[in-house]
């Protein structure tokens, strides 16, 4: 981790920008702007900005629902949900929301119609059918089978409308570019993987946005993005680790907002590949890895160490007794004997600028690993270098999987579910063992709360014997900031979702 220079040390903490704008500094950006592609957490921020959903979360609440777009709903059979929207609702471009922008917004993601929108359709909308326009100011949305998470599920910022005039333009690659939503701010700029520039819509349907301008800034460097800081050019910044906290508390213009994150950073591992399809493997260098000891060394006490695929922001259906994620490296030499393997070399592509201390994590499970007699080896990629999703060659990628709503669902459904990329395109095959479909059934559809988290104790235990990706730990995070702005980091909200709403944020107090 690069150290801030000594002359930046020095640096008197720069005036505030104007109080109504404000521009952070982020450490990954994107390429288009649009929820029925993008499900990544550095999209996260920018479309709860730009984007209404019809039904809200409370962000501090989870399981609270409020009106959005939506301002009532009621299921009227067991997989259909009428809602009435709300009237007077105006996009960025001036039109007015009725019903069919409803339609053609989920449609689309509903019915897998452009195979780009694959990562939302199978992460989130895979059970949907339908929108049923009732009339311009109603709409029903049908599941294929009753779905107790359908209100959490609408939730989401990819279940966020847009205009039908700009959909029905055709221009895919203009709708990533300068998208039109109906959320408290609207783009004026965006350059992808550079920056966004967004400002107050002043015609938007709820109380105003806070600020004038808000500046999305791409500074993939930590000490880069400290800089800016300390400089002015930014008035926020994410992503800082804890080595550089001494360094953000002893400046007196400057402080921190701290969190774990309902996230994890995971490897994945390629079940098909030749070398890591052998599950004697896999189990040994799951039980080879030091988790409590990566989260220290890493984290310096700031991480959390996995236990079980779930945390306690998912809510009633939290198990605390789950716990299968264990270092035992007597046992991973003794499976690794059983295994197949024959010394080969383990290739682990990462993404080192994407997942902070990701390389470093790596180069710590390479010495665990060898260790009980595995032979790692890193390959650095850089994001867009290579495709890892489909290269049939990779055996083992970094990945990062974040609790995208509060349920024990919100973390496994999202990445291992039969319509997931990761079952999709060949990392994990879900019929391997025939009890994870059972207890999966269940532990997604049951109508009961504790049914379901028996359910999903059972699948940890199939997990295990399995042992298709490993989840590392909860990242320590810290946006650091100028003094006079405060906010709360969302406990409902997907990670790294800054909160820019009215009375979500204060500043120049």
């Amino acid at each position: 981790m690069k150290k801030l220079a000594i002359a930046a040390l020095a640096l008197v903490i720069a005036a505030p920008a104007a109080a109504e704008e404000i521009t952070i500094g982020v450490a990954s950006h994107r390429k288009v702007l649009d929820p029925r592609r993008d499900t990544s957490n550095a999209a996260t921020g920018m479309f709860y900005a730009i984007y209404e959903s019809l039904i809200e979360r409370d962000p501090f609440t989870p399981g609270k629902y409020l009106p959005g777009l939506a301002t009532e709903w009621t299921m009227i059979d067991d997989t259909t949900m009428e809602l009435k929207l709300r009237e007077g609702v105006t996009f960025h471009n001036g039109d007015t929301m009725d019903a069919y922008d409803v339609e053609a917004s989920l449609d689309p993601i509903f019915k897998l119609e452009d195979p780009r929108y694959r990562n939302p359709h199978g992460k989130l909308f895979y059970n949907f059918e339908e929108v049923e326009v009732v009339d311009d100011m109603t709409v029903r949305i049908h599941t294929k089978r009753p779905d107790a998470l359908i209100e959490t599920l609408l939730s989401s910022r990819n279940a966020g409308i847009r205009s039908l005039d700009q959909i029905n333009d055709g221009d895919e690659d203009r709708h990533g570019l300068m998208p039109i939503g109906a959320g408290p701010y609207k783009v004026v700029s965006f350059d992808p993987n550079v920056s966004l520039v967004v400002e107050r819509f002043d015609a938007y349907w709820g109380e105003p946005a806070p600020f004038d301008k808000v500046t999305f800034l791409r500074i993939p460097e930590v000490s880069n993005r400290i800089t800016a800081l300390v400089n002015g050019e930014a008035d926020i910044v994410s992503e800082i680790p804890p080595d550089q906290y001494p360094l953000i508390d002893a400046e007196d213009g400057l402080k921190r907002v701290e969190v774990a994150y309902p996230m994890f950073h995971v490897w994945l591992f390629n079940n098909s590949h030749p070398v890591t399809s052998d599950v004697k493997l896999r189990q040994a260098l799951t039980l080879a890895i030091d988790y409590d000891g990566l989260a220290e060394g890493l984290w310096r006490g700031h991480g959390v160490a996995s236990a079980a695929w779930q945390f306690p922001q998912v809510g009633e259906t939290y198990n605390p007794d789950l716990d299968i994620f264990n270092f035992d490296p007597e046992r991973a030499r003794a499976l690794l004997a059983e295994s197949n393997y024959d010394g080969e070399e383990i290739e682990v592509a990462i993404y080192p600028g994407y997942y902070l201390y990701g390389q470093f994590a790596a180069q710590a499970i390479q010495e665990m690993w060898a260790d009980v007699g595995a032979n790692m080896k890193i390959k650095l990629v850089e994001v867009g270098g290579l495709t890892l999703d489909t290269d049939p060659q990779t055996m083992v990628r970094n990945w990062s999987i974040p609790m995208y709503y509060s349920d024990i669902m919100g973390v496994m459904d999202t990445s291992l579910s039969e319509s997931a990329w990761a079952v999709s395109r060949g990392y994990f095959d879900p019929e391997a063992d025939p009890r994870w479909l059972e207890y999966y059934e269940v532990a997604r559809f049951g109508q009961s709360v504790e049914e379901r988290k028996e359910a999903y104790a059972k699948l940890h235990e199939v997990f295990t014997d399995i042992a298709p990706v490993i989840p590392l730990y909860q990242p320590a995070d810290s946006y650091a900031m100028r003094a006079d702005i405060d906010f709360a980091i969302p406990s409902s909200l997907r990670p790294f979702t800054v909160p820019l709403r009215a009375g979500q944020i204060t500043f120049g107090e």
